[in-house]
C-alpha cells in the first residue's frame, strides 16, 4: 500500500498499539473471548479516535509457524488486525524481541507486506534488523513534507546477559538514521523536518523519569528496576505522567541511540512497547519519552487497564506533541475474558500473582497462592 500519508484538517493523530501477544490459533474458549474483547477494544478506539494511522509496538503474534507457506501466521495476523483492516486506516508496525525470538523475521516482514493497508518498506540500506524506515507525512494541501516516522527494529537479547538482558539499537543502525536524516534535511532545503520514532524495546533514559522510591512507598507503591537495576525501587518522578506498574526493562548499556537524537536533532518524542504495565509520559532533555502498555488481554496486566495511545500533531505547530493514554475501561467495555476478580485487581497485583504462579512449588505454594487470591476476593466482594 503506497498511501500518501496527510495532515486531514490541520491535524495528524496516531493510534498506537502495544503488545498483543496474541497466538496462532483459537484453538480454547478462552483464548477467542480474549480475541474478541481486544478487537472490541480496538474497533471502539478508532470509532471515538478517528486516527490516520495505527502503529503496532510489537510482539504482536508470538508463535513460530511450521506449514509450508507459513499459512498459520498469515491468517493470524489478519485475524487480530481485523478491526484496522476492516476501517481502512493505514498502518505499520516494529518487531518486538518475541518475533525475534521465532527466528522468521523474513516471514514475518513478508505477512505484513500482503495485508493491503500496511505501509512503510524496510531500507534495505540499513545493515542491522528486519524493519528499519521512516515515512515522511505531508500538510493538509499535500504540498510539503512537515512530519516524519521513523519505524526502528530494536532487535532482541544481549548476547552478554551479564552486560544487559536486552539488546539495543546499534552504532550502524545510528549510522543509518543519522545519514537518512540529513538525506532528509537536504530534500527539505536544510531544513530539519520534525519526528516521531516507534521501536520496540525502550532506551535506557527513561530511567532518568524515575526516581529512587523513599523507605515508606517500597511495600506500597515503587517497583523494582529491571535487571541490573534491580537494587533500586523506583517511583515516578513529579511532572512524569501515567502509570508505572513494573521497572522499564531498557537495555542495562546505553548504546548511543538518544544521544543520537539530541545530535541530529530531530526526533521530538519516542514511543515504546516491552512493558506490559507502564504507560508513563515524560520529557528527558526535551524530548518525549512514551510507555504503551499491553493493548490486549493475552499477557499480564489487567485487562480493564490495557490501554491504546493517541498521539496528535496539530499542523499550526508540528514541533509540539500530544499524546493521551485510553485505557479499556474509558470505552465502557465489559471484559468477557477475565473473571470477576481480574477485573479488579491493579497491574502490580497481577504481577504478584504471575510470579506466585512461576515460582511456586509443592503443595504449601499452592496452598499460599490459593489463599491470596480468596483474600483478595473478600477484599473485593462489596466494592
Amino acid at each position: 500500500m503506497n498511501t500518501e500519508l496527510k495532515f486531514k484538517n490541520g491535524k495528524f493523530k496516531i493510534m498506537s498499539l502495544g503488545d498483543l501477544h496474541e497466538s496462532l490459533e483459537l484453538d480454547t474458549p478462552h483464548r477467542i473471548k480474549r480475541r474478541r474483547d481486544m478487537h472490541n477494544f480496538i474497533k471502539a478506539g478508532i470509532l471515538a479516535l478517528q486516527p490516520d494511522l495505527v502503529v503496532l509496538l510489537g510482539d504482536t503474534c508470538n508463535h513460530r509457524d511450521e506449514t509450508e507457506g507459513y499459512t498459520k501466521y498469515k491468517a493470524a495476523l489478519r485475524d487480530i488486525l481485523k478491526p484496522v483492516i476492516d476501517a481502512g486506516i493505514p498502518f505499520c508496525y516494529v518487531l518486538g524481541n518475541h518475533e525475534h525470538d521465532q527466528e522468521q523475521e523474513e516471514l514475518i516482514v513478508n505477512a505484513y507486506k500482503e495485508i493491503e493497508n500496511c505501509i512503510g518498506e524496510n531500507d534495505p540500506t540499513c545493515p542491522r534488523g528486519n524493519f528499519n524506515c521512516n515515512i515522511l507525512v505531508k500538510n493538509t494541501a499535500g504540498t510539503e513534507n512537515i512530519l516524519n516516522l521513523w519505524f526502528i527494529d530494536s532487535n532482541n537479547c544481549c548476547e552478554d546477559p551479564k552486560l544487559s538482558k536486552y539488546d539495543w539499537v546499534h552504532q550502524d543502525q545510528i549510522e543509518w538514521y543519522e545519514k537518512k536524516a540529513n538525506e532528509i534535511k537536504l530534500d527539505n532545503g536544510g531544513r530539519t523536518i520534525p519526528a516521531i520514532l516507534f521501536q520496540h524495546i525502550p532506551v535506557i533514559e527513561e530511567y532518568e523519569l524515575l526516581r529512587k522510591a523513599k523507605p515508606h512507598e517500597i511495600p506500597f507503591s515503587a517497583v523494582e528496576g529491571h535487571h541490573l537495576f534491580s537494587k533500586n525501587k523506583y517511583m515516578l518522578k513529579d511532572g512524569v505522567e501515567g502509570y508505572l506498574g513494573e521497572g522499564p526493562c531498557t537495555p542495562c548499556y546505553n548504546g548511543g541511540q538518544f544521544a543520537s537524537w539530541k545530535r541530529t536533532g530531530d526526533v521530538i518524542a519516542a514511543f515504546f512497547g516491552h512493558d506490559h504495565t507502564n504507560d508513563f509520559t515524560g520529557y528527558v532533555d526535551g524530548i518525549m519519552l512514551g510507555q504503551n502498555k499491553t493493548s490486549g488481554l493475552c499477557c499480564y496486566t489487567d485487562g480493564c487497564r490495557s490501554a491504546i495511545r493517541l498521539t496528535t500533531i496539530n499542523e499550526d505547530d508540528p514541533w509540539k506533541v500530544n499524546s493521551k493514554i485510553y485505557h479499556f475501561k474509558d470505552f465502557g467495555l465489559n471484559a468477557t475474558s477475565l473473571g470477576p476478580i481480574e477485573k479488579r485487581i491493579t497491574d502490580k497485583q497481577s504481577i504478584a500473582m504471575h510470579k506466585i504462579g512461576y515460582t511456586a512449588a509443592g503443595v504449601t505454594a499452592g496452598v499460599a497462592a490459593i489463599t491470596g487470591i480468596v483474600a483478595l476476593a473478600r477484599k473485593f466482594k462489596n466494592k
